[in-house]
């Protein structure tokens, strides 16, 4: 017997993905606006940011509806010490040049991808399935996330070092892109229990 409460510990998940999610779409929002001479990034973070506060507004009625903490906008507590990294990793985001501002996103995204992994598997572990389909969903949004943020860093940061000035091969994209696709399917290969690649366009 045990006097720990399973729906208890399915609302902790939901708090740190709430929070870690009002944490993102802050750090986002602020590039929005830095950004504006790469369309094809901002594009990308706005459609980032449209789907995470739809997250948001989720988690915070599913939130309330089970009695807890809700949206304060504020991180609260954060019950992974890698969720509570990432959040901190996030911060590190600004003022560093494009390249790095993408990889602290693709961080950040991979962290939220992992949290809904965890909440995923302890709702429907816990016989909770209408919070595992919600993660679910959300698991499939920050899946495709990744997806892009793969296909667009190379050649967002070719451009940024041609901007710096520096002695820059163009020629070399498609072989960088190849290159990493070919690395996740070979680790497909390797682990069959893997999920699919990153490197896949969601359009």
């Amino acid at each position: 017997m045990t006097d720990k409460d399973p729906r208890d510990a399915v609302n902790s998940y939901i708090t740190d993905m709430l929070a870690l999610e009002q944490h993102i779409s802050k750090a986002l929002e602020g590039q929005v606006q830095d950004l504006k001479g790469y369309p094809e990034v901002t594009g990308e973070i706005r459609q980032a940011l449209g789907a995470i506060g739809g997250h948001i507004t989720t988690l915070e009625m599913l939130s309330k509806a089970r009695g807890g903490e809700g949206g304060g906008g504020a991180i609260k507590k954060l019950g992974s010490a890698l969720l509570g990294f990432g959040a901190a990793a996030v911060d590190l985001v600004r003022n560093e040049g494009l390249p790095k501002n993408l990889r602290d996103d693709y961080t950040a995204f991979s962290l939220a991808t992992i949290g809904y992994v965890m909440l995923h598997t302890t709702a429907l572990s816990l016989g909770d399935r209408e919070t595992g389909d919600i993660a679910k969903r959300h698991l499939s949004d920050y899946a495709g996330f990744v997806m892009a943020f793969n296909n667009i860093i190379p050649a967002a940061t070719i451009r940024f070092l041609q901007e710096e000035g520096l002695p820059v091969r163009q020629d070399v994209l498609s072989d960088v892109n190849d290159n990493v696709r070919g690395v996740w399917r070979d680790e497909a290969r390797s682990h069959p229990t893997a999920t699919s690649e990153p490197t896949a366009s969601r359009r």
